[in-house]
């Protein structure tokens, strides 16, 4: 893909258009509708971020041949894991890595040639 929506960051919260939002999910109208329905897309969830990942969600489910609720799930998890890898990035960079030592033994071994 060569498109410039691969350069895009998520993390913007503001809405989209609907016709913006539909050309970067890469959904129609009628299928961002069935999502909502679903129960698996808020009307408010129009951001960047949601784009991005009913995107991700789209290209996967070709592979896998997924429907459409399949498809608008996953979305969901992708951008739950997203939220839960920054939340760690945030947690490792507050607590910073302690390094802890144990006490180690070993023998010494003397090789004489006879």
């Amino acid at each position: 893909m060569t498109e410039a929506v691969e350069h895009l960051q998520g993390g913007e919260q503001e809405l989209l258009p609907a016709d913006d939002f539909e050309r970067t999910s890469g959904l129609t109208r009628g299928q961002v509708r069935e999502l909502v329905e679903y129960g698996l897309l808020k009307p408010q969830q129009r951001d960047l971020e949601t784009a991005l990942s009913l995107r991700e969600a789209r290209r996967q489910g070709k592979d896998f041949d997924f429907d459409l609720f399949t498809i608008g799930l996953l979305a969901g998890y992708l951008r739950r894991i997203e939220q839960l890898q920054i939340e760690v990035g945030q947690l490792r960079a507050e607590r910073p890595a302690r390094t802890i030592y144990s006490e180690v033994s070993f023998t010494s071994i003397e090789v004489r040639k006879v």
